[in-house]
């Protein structure tokens, strides 16, 4: 779920990405729906849970639509997450 500011509407779209270990940019993560011809994907942090075979994500960072990446990178405590109730 990204967010636009009204100024540049749909040109930047932001999001919370995902940082891999040594702040590698993972591809997307793909959701089979089923037999539809949409299939969804998101880079958003909380997909790269490192459940089945996706990665586990180390950290997260800023990201626009538009290719800028945040140089810092944020980490995640993934064993709060899940106390949370976000995982």
């Amino acid at each position: 779920m990204g967010w636009q500011s009204e100024q540049y509407a749909d040109a930047h779209e932001g999001y919370a990405g995902a940082a891999l270990p040594g702040g590698a940019e993972p591809k997307p993560q793909y959701f089979d729906m089923g037999s539809s011809g949409h299939v969804p994907s998101t880079r958003e942090w909380w997909a790269y849970d490192g459940k089945g075979r996706r990665p586990l994500a180390e950290g997260m960072r800023a990201y626009c639509s538009c290719g800028w990446r945040a140089v810092g990178v944020h980490p995640i405590d993934w064993g709060q997450v899940a106390v949370d109730g976000a995982r």
